[in-house]
């Protein structure tokens, strides 16, 4: 049976301010989990709400929580270190996740450093990143975007890394039918957003 549910992060701070609002996704279907942004970077940086939106997601009876990073790594190296932190920080948490995600998009950082997205860049940075996820013995998953899984990705080491794929695509069927799909980042609850939602199959 699918579950919904939500990744949020500082960005929803105006949104999700307010126990109103958090009451309102106790009463959507987006109630069945939720995924906070921990970090972002090699750096690293964190999210400044993400403890804060735990303890919500808690109080409004969600149990199935899970974290994700957003990657800027140029090269296998720094996709390393950026899981090291990862890890580091959440164990320092000390707070119960269902699963580690690495978050691997295209953005400017690699634009600005003349990376375009090749095969072999991808399976390196996953291969480096989640590898870390998965020497720690982690539950781990991949997010990116329907292009990528379809062109990119090296579908042979995803299985050996044991690896969930959480795959985004807007106004587009799910070609990947993997962990998770995330189907919009416009989704109004009661009124409230807008909202990154997803479906977990």
């Amino acid at each position: 049976m699918a579950k919904y549910g939500l990744d949020i992060s500082e960005h929803n701070e105006g949104t999700l301010s307010s126990y109103h609002a958090w009451d309102k996704i106790k009463e959507s279907k987006f109630k069945d989990f939720i995924i906070l942004r921990r970090g972002y970077g090699v750096t690293p940086s964190q999210d400044s709400c993400y403890l804060q939106w735990y303890k919500n997601a808690k109080r409004i009876g969600i149990d199935d929580i899970s974290s994700y990073w957003f990657s800027y790594a140029l090269n296998a190296d720094e996709a390393k270190i950026e899981a090291q932190n990862y890890i580091k920080i959440t164990e320092q948490d000390g707070l119960a996740l269902n699963a580690l995600i690495m978050d691997l998009e295209d953005n400017g950082k690699f634009r600005a450093n003349g990376i375009t997205l090749t095969s072999k860049f991808i399976n390196q940075q996953i291969e480096a990143f989640i590898g870390e996820l998965k020497k720690a013995g982690l539950n781990s998953a991949l997010y990116t975007c329907q292009w990528i899984c379809k062109d990119l990705l090296d579908w042979d080491l995803i299985k050996e890394l044991g690896c969930g794929i959480w795959n985004a695509a807007y106004s587009q069927e799910d070609a990947i039918r993997g962990w998770m799909f995330q189907y919009t980042d416009n989704e109004y609850i009661d009124g409230i957003g807008p909202f990154d939602a997803n479906i977990m199959y």
